[in-house]
């Protein structure tokens, strides 16, 4: 009996092996990368929301990265024009509407001039401090929005009516809705 035939034999289903287990492990790495892509698509998809407004964070080697300015939620986004994606900028407004963003150049302009330098925003903080009594409340108080005009917000806390405290806009968060609620936590507002 010819032993290298034997041999032979055995190295060529060696290798059929080894190259059968290499094509299962390509193809279930590419199942679960195309499982993963598709879930990533999903969860962007979940975070746009139609009319919503969204900020500019930073850009991205494919994308913006885009704050929602009703929940925070930031996230990448890479479905969006090349003609708009060359406009924007760091604080840049953009709004989803009709399944592609828009480009808010008048609240970008508004949002851009609300924004304080740190001595006139520590100034204000200060004052408020000093005069608000806001300190005097207990740290983990939860605010609502009672009133708004363009200066100040009243914000109602506690569960009596009566209970407000009245805040210049400039100490609340840009996009403060009337559905959200604040925290005074390090000497500034937080969305909660």
């Amino acid at each position: 009996m010819n032993l290298g035939i034997f041999n032979e034999l055995i190295n060529n289903k060696k290798r059929e092996l080894i190259n059968n287990f290499i094509k299962e492990i390509e193809s279930y790495l590419i199942l679960q990368n195309r499982k993963a892509t598709n879930n990533m698509e999903q969860e962007i998809e979940n975070y746009k929301e139609e009319d919503c407004l969204y900020q500019v964070v930073d850009k991205s080697a494919s994308g913006v990265y885009l704050q929602n300015t009703k929940n925070n939620i930031v996230f990448e986004e890479t479905d969006i024009s090349n003609e708009l994606l060359e406009k924007l900028e760091t604080d840049f407004i953009v709004r989803y509407k009709n399944g592609e963003y828009v480009f808010e150049e008048e609240i970008t302009d508004d949002f851009l001039n609300s924004l304080l330098s740190i001595g006139e925003y520590k100034e204000i903080q200060d004052k408020f401090i000093n005069e608000s009594g806001v300190l005097d409340l207990a740290p983990d108080e939860i605010f609502t929005i009672s009133e708004r005009d363009e200066n100040c917000t009243i914000l109602k806390y506690g569960s009596s009516e009566e209970n407000t405290i009245t805040v210049p806009n400039a100490l609340l968060p840009y996009f403060v809705y009337d559905e959200t609620t604040l925290k005074f936590e390090n000497g500034k507002f937080i969305i909660v």
